[in-house]
């Protein structure tokens, strides 16, 4: 069910902008020299500067005298109304650097020099990202070759998701259930089958500052929010045979943080207003397809030169955990990972195809400082996601494939979202172990696929058995398996049930089309109860020789059984 509320006053302070225009001014940060001090304020005042969600994910990384230090303090309001005075119209402020983002003509940044209460005055960084052409003759079959047991509930994504394990994950009954996701793209359409039941909390559009993270038509170009959309169906979409992203039980904070108008342009100082924002809502993971190296060069990416590259880590530090795309740049001639994927505790996401080849685009290690990166990896070559509706009433149905690290670094966390299903106490660092610790190449990292593909059950269980495995009706058992027609007359499935439970019982060939609907409806507690399968299609005829699986739904759970009919 959706249930979006808007909640925009936290981080964001909007004015009008002068009189000039936008080509005569650049975007700067204005940093101040001081804010409130934290001891001026009373624990209740304290207390109330962070909500209760935010409290309960902070208190993974520190205890409970320290949830709240300088950088929750609110921006000194004095020197806000010195800028209005002096006619700064204030885009963004950031109380985690102190600081607010504003449009500046020379004249004016003269004028903020002189004033004692500013530190210093820098540019907004800006990143254009680099485009990867779909190619045709790469288009992913329903079922890689590598892959042996199929679910195909999965559909055309199953290949990204069994190339993680998370179709395992989803068994064990973690669907990403109460974690909060934080999405920041480039804008997010959500009349589509695939988000029928996505849980939105909140959204916000940092670019226009309203609460649209739709197309607009008076302030966005058509193609605003179709790469936000493909993203977020990636890690959130579910529709059973098509599309089932790791977390599509996740609830969703969506962050409109960049503007496509101009050669896909994207600025830090929407990226920190948004994290800003999610902290302040509680959100658990943070993931962002986008990166900034403009005003950077290489030597920068060492993790603590680029602003946007410290928001994310001190995101990392205040509990949440930041996955971004590692970038597209390999053939480019910059070559290497963008901020913030440079951030020590931020996990960058490279790309691998469905064979676990490096990506042709996917962006190289190290950091400048020697460190490898991208951290891990993940199918992002052809990934299956929404194709994104152009009509803003109607459901659509369309689907279509999208490749670059903007599509790995979305199972990411969707894997980062299932470990903490299964391990609530974790912290960021401790999550970010699980998935480098388990990886392929644990062993033998590299700067291609720094420590391999991620592998969701290894990492659900790298910290210890998960706690409060939900609990499961068993299966006990299916027989004869193989069926051999003109011997054997029927099927015969074993459950043994716990309690009152609705089930849904189906059969699915190798293709993921439906042959027969074996079961609808409650079972009683009792063991070894048997539900019986004629051999016989939803028309009544015997089907063909073949492997089927049979999708038992229950009590909210999956269970997945193989049969193969001689």
């Amino acid at each position: 069910m959706k249930n979006i509320i808007v909640l925009s006053a936290i981080v964001v302070f909007v004015a009008i902008l002068p009189a000039q225009t936008i080509s005569q001014i650049d975007k700067y940060w204005i940093f101040f020299t001081d804010k409130v001090s934290l001891n001026r304020l009373s624990k209740a005042q304290r207390y109330d500067l962070i909500t209760e969600r935010a409290r309960l994910r902070r208190l993974r990384v520190s205890d409970a005298q320290h949830l709240v230090d300088y950088t929750d303090l609110p921006l000194d309001r004095a020197w806000i109304d010195s800028l209005k005075q002096s006619s700064i119209a204030i885009v963004h402020r950031s109380k985690w650097f102190n600081a607010v983002s504003a449009y500046l003509s020379g004249s004016q940044r003269d004028l903020l020099r002189q004033k004692s209460f500013i530190e210093r005055i820098e540019p907004v960084s800006v990143f254009r990202r680099t485009p990867v052409k779909d190619n045709p003759l790469l288009k992913s079959s329903p079922f890689g070759d590598l892959l042996d047991d199929i679910d195909p509930s999965y559909g055309y994504s199953y290949n990204q998701n069994a190339l993680s394990q998370i179709p395992q994950v989803h068994e064990l009954g973690f669907t990403g259930q109460d974690v909060l996701i934080g999405v920041f793209d480039s804008g997010f359409r959500l009349n589509h089958e695939a988000f029928a039941n996505i849980n939105v909390l909140a959204a916000y559009d940092f670019v226009h500052q309203d609460d649209n993270v739709d197309y607009d038509p008076a302030q966005d170009i058509a193609s605003q929010i179709s790469h936000g959309t493909k993203v977020l169906s990636i890690i959130a979409g579910y529709r059973l045979n098509k599309l089932i992203g790791p977390a599509y039980n996740s609830s969703y904070l969506l962050a409109k943080t960049e503007d496509v108008s101009s050669e896909t342009r994207i600025e830090e100082d929407f990226w920190i207003a948004a994290a800003e924002w999610a902290d302040s809502l509680g959100a658990d993971i943070i993931t962002s397809s986008v990166g900034y190296n403009d005003w950077y060069s290489y030597s920068d990416m060492d993790g603590n030169t680029a602003l946007i590259t410290r928001a994310a880590d001190l995101a990392v530090k205040k509990g949440i955990i930041v996955v971004t795309s590692a970038g597209n740049e390999r053939q480019a001639p910059w070559k290497y990972i963008i901020a913030p994927a440079d951030g020590d505790s931020v996990i960058a996401a490279g790309a691998v195809d469905q064979n676990s080849d490096i990506a042709s685009f996917s962006s190289s290690g190290p950091t400048a400082d020697g460190r490898i990166k991208p951290d891990v990896v993940a199918m992002g070559v052809q990934d299956y996601s929404v194709n994104v509706p152009l009509d803003t009433t109607s459901i659509s149905d369309r689907y279509t494939y999208i490749s670059g690290t903007s599509a790995s670094a979305p199972i990411i966390a969707g894997i980062c979202a299932l470990i903490l299903c299964a391990h609530s106490e974790l912290s960021p660092i401790q999550v970010r172990e699980a998935l480098v610790r388990t990886a392929t190449r644990a062993d033998r990292p590299d700067n291609d696929y720094g420590y391999g593909i991620a592998q969701a059950l290894k990492a659900v269980y790298y910290h210890g058995d998960p706690m409060g495995i939900p609990s499961r009706t068993a299966l006990i058992g299916g027989f004869p398996n193989p069926v051999i027609r003109g011997r054997d007359q029927e099927f015969t499935l074993l459950l043994d049930v716990q309690s009152t439970l609705r089930v849904k019982m189906h059969i699915y060939n190798i293709l993921g089309q439906r042959v027969r609907a074996l079961f609808e409806g409650m079972l009683e507690p009792g063991g070894s109860q048997p539900v019986r399968w004629d051999l016989n299609d939803r028309s009544g005829y015997p089907v063909s020789a073949g492997i089927y699986f049979i999708k038992i739904e229950i009590g909210g759970k999956t269970i997945n059984q193989k049969l193969t009919v001689l």
